[in-house]
């Protein structure tokens, strides 16, 4: 596994800017087209992220996996990837409770969870977001 290869779970409006972040910094950022819809593809393409088609595919070939989905999609998402065993950052706006129930889907597949938090709007390539873990 790769760690240096980092999956984005799924890049809407935020999780795009973050993605493209990642981009600019020199890091390898893919995604999974599969079941999302052509607004994502234009975002992730307009970030410079990788279709790796699956979300399989990420599990397979990546070593870091983050999540930018809605809260009460955080569970639904980590569940997504149950049996990943690499990093996986849930970087959503959820309850301490929530992000134990993430914790425990990812660790019950061998892979490490991080709980995170992301403050502000959507980063642009003059403006930042700040995400702490």
């Amino acid at each position: 596994m790769a760690v240096e290869q980092i999956g984005l779970l799924h890049p809407g409006e935020m999780g795009a800017g973050i993605g493209a972040m990642l981009v600019r910094a020199g890091h390898t950022v893919n995604w999974a087209s599969s079941g999302r819809s052509p607004a994502s593809a234009r975002r992730a393409e307009a970030a410079g992220l990788i279709d790796l088609g699956s979300v399989e595919a990420l599990t397979r070939n990546c070593g870091i996996i983050m999540s930018v989905c809605p809260p009460a999609r955080a569970v639904d998402v980590a569940r997504q990837v149950a049996g990943f065993d690499g990093l996986y950052i849930d970087a959503n706006a959820i309850a301490p409770a929530t992000a134990l129930e993430v914790a425990k889907v990812i660790e019950a597949g061998g892979g490490r969870s991080v709980d995170g938090g992301i403050i502000g709007g959507p980063p642009t390539p003059t403006t930042e977001t700040e995400l702490y873990l």
